[in-house]
């Protein structure tokens, strides 16, 4: 089907007449930012093609009245980066940002760019976006040219209107191909999230740049403000039944009976049991929880783990695979020479993701094809997942992506999804599907714990010598393919065998370093969290520097520069001490109970990416806290955040990265952890799940943004891996005392500096 026969995703101030009679009427592309009410009448079994990324029409479109519309594979889980992206447009075509609207992750009028992940967006989706309005502008100036009958050298153009230089005749984009295809073939190269394209066109030299590195507004703040903003929570088929599913208590449960409902439930539609699935279909969403809660289902033990010890269980279990992240001479001999030596052993919980709007997702199984509205970080990869799953041709299932609430890796598998596509698929209509609050967190897949060693080695100048680091962890993407939660209680998924998450090696000059991740077979569910593994090795890593400069008499700042060479990285350390006004060996204030005190954590990536965790760019972060000594509670009173993320497209933009990112770390650093009995998870709640409170946010964030013409780099993640070894590291300077399990609860503080 062409895609220019095919709806706009989710199109706002649109009834539709009917979604497969949509699909089959043409006319222009309209794109707006809120949801319809979508009449579901089947009238045949749909096809979706792969949408070809070497035609210009697949990733613009001009209409009749000048307005552009942009297509992309990617997605926003709510960073902003749709603003950017509506920006690169913006820049390379030369229209205002208010004419351009995106087409985000619809898998039948989108390229599969392959999942939006690892902070990289910009650094992987400006290029070819740049490319394809870059390429679209030559072809209008080319059109242009005839229209007008003079040269394209001295055609100009602004606001999409393209004129005589010096003044003279002009005609607009819209008049120019308004409504009509461009029939341009590009060049591509790489395919997934690197798909990179070529042509004719040259790409604007950044001096020459409007739009780019400039503040614009986000395009849907306004909508979010206002409360009209229409997330994949209020996607509305008409014809819509309601879905759930029940659960087993505990992992490793196996479905022994479905024994029916002890009173009848009004409303009840179907309930489904398929392997150790079972679900249920309700007229209301009401009636289909009222049913999970009267349903008589009997489950029996499948195995008898117990993750109450975590860290004793990563121990226990049987190590998959030894990973050689980095080897730089020889480490034994720099031990066997070292003046000192310092270890120690980290302790790092399981995370949830904590998304504030739990996953949600609509089917709709027609006529053998497919369509879902989901808020997956990777549609194409979702869709192949179901598609799978259900032992559907991929061709047959539709994805319409729209926002999650929160994602930061959740998504990368939408398990919601899932649920509905099986359960339309049983009752022949569409079914939306929203979990409960306990059940996102007890079965969602988690950011898997991790217990890290690390041993250094100091020569009698204070200089490391020799740097080992041992991570045992099982792997970070468990999930992420094959791995939706209907499919495993199916029992049919093929699993995935990619390992994520492991050891980094340091970013400091090292002579002699020996790196290795022990990955064990899985524990918990997982896929990737915000900074995959970031937190987890800066923490060891940082805490080790702090402890380091001591054995050494040096300043902490002092100390990471006499082992910094790299200009970036030297900046960024430089530029937060300078902000914050460091002084060297600082001593800490005490006024009775209280200590207020600073610590300093850095992630330096100099000119490239540390390769495991996903977090790119050069950042140091500087925090004040108190510390009451008597209840253990820590309270972050202040940040300073020096940021090199290559060159900034939207400086607003990055700043609230630098300040969301470091919340969020301040919250995994002092709050998230979680807790098990035996196999079942015991944090259901936001009790037993505490994140950080509106009243626990510092009173300043200070971020310093160091602009550069350095190709951009993430900037999602990095600050979220920063605040918990800063935070570790002030407690050490107020107490002498090296806590090196998180979080930094009040109980784990005083029982620390109990022991002390």
């Amino acid at each position: 089907m062409p895609r220019e026969n095919l709806p706009s995703s989710p199109a706002g101030n649109v009834v539709s007449p009917g979604r497969r009679g949509f699909l089959k009427a043409g006319g222009a592309l309209v794109v707006t930012f809120c949801i319809p009410v979508i009449s579901s009448s089947a009238t045949r079994a749909d096809t979706f093609g792969k949408v070809p990324p070497e035609q210009l029409d697949s990733w613009i479109a001009v209409q009749q009245d000048g307005s552009v519309s942009a297509f992309t594979g990617r997605i926003d889980m709510g960073t902003g980066v749709e603003t950017v992206f509506v920006q690169a447009v913006a820049e390379e075509l030369d229209v205002p940002v208010s004419s351009v609207t995106f087409v985000m992750g619809d898998t039948a009028r989108t390229v599969d760019q392959g999942k939006s992940t690892a902070s990289n967006n910009i650094a992987r989706n400006l290029p070819p976006l740049r490319q394809a309005a870059a390429e679209a502008r030559l072809a209008l100036m080319d059109l242009a040219a005839a229209r007008l009958g003079v040269p394209s050298q001295k055609l100009v153009v602004k606001d999409g209107v393209v004129s005589v230089s010096g003044g003279g005749q002009s005609v607009s984009y819209g008049e120019l191909v308004g409504g009509k295809r461009f029939d341009i073939r590009l060049g591509v190269k790489g395919d997934g999230n690197r798909t990179q394209l070529t042509g004719r066109a040259k790409l604007k030299d950044p001096k020459e740049f409007k739009v780019l590195g400039t503040s614009v507004p986000r395009v849907d703040i306004p909508a979010k403000v206002q409360g009209k903003f229409k997330y994949v929570h209020d996607v509305v088929v008409d014809g819509m039944a309601h879905g759930t599913v029940v659960l087993p208590p505990a992992r490793g449960m196996k479905l022994v009976s479905v024994n029916g409902f002890a009173q009848p439930v009004p409303g009840v539609v179907k309930v489904v049991t398929r392997g150790n699935f079972v679900g249920i279909v309700a007229e209301t969403e009401q009636a289909a929880v009222r049913a999970r809660n009267a349903l008589n289902v009997t489950w029996a033990p499948g195995t008898n783990e117990n993750f109450d010890d975590m860290y004793g269980t990563i121990r226990k279990t049987p190590v998959i695979k030894d990973e050689i992240e980095g080897v730089v001479g020889n480490v034994r001999t720099a031990f066997a020479n070292a003046a000192t030596v310092v270890e120690g052993t980290y302790y790092l919980p399981v995370n949830s993701h904590g998304m504030m709007g739990p996953s949600c997702a609509v089917a709709d199984f027609r006529e053998g094809s497919l369509t879902l509205w989901s808020g997956s970080q990777w549609p194409d990869g979702t869709r192949r997942d179901v598609a799978g799953m259900l032992g559907m041709p991929i061709d047959k299932v539709r994805l319409i992506w729209v926002q999650g609430s929160g994602s930061y890796g959740r998504l990368g598998v939408d398990d919601a999804a899932g649920d509905a596509a099986l359960l339309s698929q049983a009752v022949g209509r569409p079914v939306r599907v929203q979990w409960q609050r306990a059940d996102e967190n007890q079965w969602s897949p988690f950011c898997p714990a991790a217990v890290i060693h690390v041993k250094a080695g100091l020569d009698a100048q204070g200089k490391i010598t020799a740097w080992e680091f041992e991570n045992w962890t099982p792997g970070h993407s468990t999930a992420e393919q094959g791995n939706i939660l209907a499919w495993r209680a199916l029992g049919t998924n093929p699993g995935h065998k990619r390992l994520s998450g492991g050891a980094d090696s340091p970013s400091y000059d090292i002579a002699n370093i020996n790196v290795v991740t022990h990955y064990t077979h899985e524990i918990v569910r997982a896929i990737y969290m915000r900074s995959v593994a970031g937190i987890q090795n800066a923490f060891a890593i940082e805490s080790m520097m702090d402890d380091l400069a001591a054995k050494a008499g040096m300043d902490p700042i002092a100390f990471r520069l006499k082992h910094t060479t790299n200009k970036r990285s030297r900046i960024v350390l430089e530029t937060v001490a300078r902000k914050a006004g460091w002084k060297p060996l600082q001593k800490p204030v005490i006024d009775g109970d209280l200590i207020e005190s600073r610590g300093i954590g850095a992630l330096c990536a100099g000119d490239g990416k540390l390769a495991n965790h996903g977090a790119w760019g050069n950042l140091a972060t500087i925090v004040d806290i108190v510390l009451n000594k008597r209840t253990g509670v820590i309270r972050v009173k202040r940040v300073f955040v020096a940021f090199d993320a290559g060159r900034v497209a939207n400086p607003d933009g990055l700043r609230n990265q630098a300040e969301g990112g470091t919340i969020m770390g301040i919250s995994r650093a002092l709050k998230e952890q979680v807790l098990f009995r035996g196999a079942a998870v015991a944090s259901a709640d936001w009790l037993t799940y505490p994140v950080l409170q509106f009243s626990d946010v510092p009173e300043s964030i200070d971020v310093t943004l160091i602009d550069s013409d350095h190709a951009p780099l993430g900037a999602g993640e990095v600050p979220n891996v920063t605040p918990a070894c800063a935070i570790g590291n002030a407690v050490f300077a107020a107490t002498g005392v090296r806590i090196r399990e998180l979080p930094l609860t009040p109980d784990r503080v005083k029982a620390a500096l109990t022991v002390a």
